[in-house]
């Protein structure tokens, strides 16, 4: 509420002073196309490690990362020249963005009120609601990202009806691309000329788009990780999907188990085709690899493997018919060990048992896949509806108030029932005509 948002910035009015930065920033340089996602991310994280309410760190990161993109980067930032122009030393944008936090914070707290775009963004009525959780589990290092935008829109400040954005990346090959891809696709997507009349082009722009910047940066730079990603967004009216890789969406309806999506694996039979095509080979080599590599046929990124590995993805849109339960987003460590239809399962077991908590949900799913086997990261983001059957079945019944008695008060089981009697009688004396002298003489003839 409004009063945790104030009792945050006031308790973070200060410069960040610390020599070192608070969080590890990955990259070295960035260029100014890239500077509003980086911004957002690094202001995100460090929101978060401060325990700022999920919601007001996102709309207070995006806040900050506009005001930073103001800046004239060549007087404010050591700059790199490069054959693609200037680039900014990302660890100096990175520490102006930190101070920002605290300086933003100072300023709103000063204010009479929170600025009216993060009330706007904090009372929006949504009718889904999401949970997540991740678990580096036995792997090195934590290679996958996820994101949860309850509304992209509003987030974003521009017009039109509420989308939600949630997306599951999965890297290899180190994290860059991953992050990368956390930081701007979302941010391309909105910006596509498409965005507000088909979305479902919008997202597919947005995928090419975030690949070709990245492969430019990976050759830049020599970087050679790539990542899977699986993005759901959400409207009044329908629900879309669009993927690269084999991480995976499923929808629950009516408690059952809808695919909405089909994985690229190098095995699938248009991707072996395509990979063939092209001059490349699909071989068995402890998986099905891409030129003997690669156990995924797209990724955003793997810049020395295109054009064998596509960042071109694949998108369906489906509409909502009011019997959505939820979705669940993850990647390969979950599916691995845990088909479809026995996850819309331990959802509904789980809810059933325990309730509807999103982020509960989502750890319980995590806790199988580890038990269950996988030696990867596992990584869940669940989306409930919260008008769907299963959400609605879920909730406990409304008391039904009495006419004598509207606050409900503990009484023995024979002074209940005496109540419900006469609480009868009287809603009985509610609904009834007034006596008129027609009926009072038909009352007195039938007796006599």
């Amino acid at each position: 509420d409004q009063n945790r948002r104030k009792k945050f910035c006031a308790d973070h009015p200060n410069t960040y002073e610390k020599e070192e930065n608070p969080l590890r920033i990955i990259a070295y340089y960035i260029s100014n196309q890239e500077l509003l996602g980086a911004c957002m991310n690094w202001a995100a994280a460090y929101l978060s490690k401060l325990d700022c309410p999920l919601n007001f760190a996102l709309v207070l990161s995006y806040h900050i990362a506009k005001e930073v993109e103001l800046l004239d980067s060549s007087q404010n930032f050591t700059q790199h020249d490069t054959e693609q122009g200037s680039q900014t030393v990302a660890s100096e944008v990175a520490r102006c963005v930190f101070n920002k936090v605290h300086q933003v914070c100072s300023r709103w707290h000063a204010a009479a009120e929170i600025p009216y775009f993060v009330k706007e963004y904090m009372l929006d009525d949504n009718k889904i609601f999401a949970g997540s959780c991740a678990d580096q589990n036995r792997r090195k290092k934590m290679e996958d990202r996820h994101i949860i935008i309850p509304n992209l829109n509003n987030l974003l400040q521009m017009e039109g009806k509420r989308v939600s954005y949630h997306a599951v990346y999965d890297g290899h090959g180190g994290v860059d691309a991953v992050q990368y891809t956390l930081q701007h696709l979302h941010l391309n997507i909105a910006k596509s000329q498409h965005y507000a009349t088909d979305p479902a082009k919008a997202i597919e722009e947005g995928f090419i788009l975030t690949d070709k910047n990245f492969v430019q940066k990976a050759n830049r730079e020599n970087l050679r990780s790539g990542t899977t990603s699986v993005v759901i967004m959400i409207t009044s009216t329908q629900l879309l999907v669009g993927w690269v890789g084999d991480s995976q969406a499923i929808l629950a309806r009516n408690q059952t188990h809808i695919d909405i999506m089909t994985p690229h694996k190098p095995d699938r039979e248009d991707e072996k085709k395509r990979i063939e095509d092209l001059g490349g080979c699909v071989v068995w080599f402890g998986a099905w690899r891409v030129n003997g590599t690669l156990s995924v046929s797209r990724a955003i990124g793997d810049a020395t493997h295109k054009p064998y590995v596509s960042g071109e993805p694949d998108v369906k849109a489906l509409l909502l018919d009011g019997t959505e339960d939820f979705v669940i987003i993850a990647c390969d460590g979950l599916w691995d060990v845990i088909p479809p239809w026995e996850a819309v399962e331990v959802v509904v077991d789980y809810v059933k048992d325990f309730g509807i908590d999103a982020d509960a949900t989502a750890k319980h799913l995590v806790t199988q896949a580890v038990d269950k086997g996988s030696q990867d990261n596992v990584s869940v983001v669940i989306v409930f509806f919260e008008d769907g059957p299963l959400v609605t079945s879920c909730r406990p019944p409304k008391e039904e108030k009495s006419a004598i008695f509207p606050i409900p008060i503990p009484v023995s089981p024979e002074a209940q029932a005496i109540l419900e009697r006469l609480d009868r009688s009287v809603r009985g004396a509610q609904d009834s005509p007034e006596p008129t002298i027609e009926t009072a003489n038909n009352q007195v003839n039938s007796v006599t």
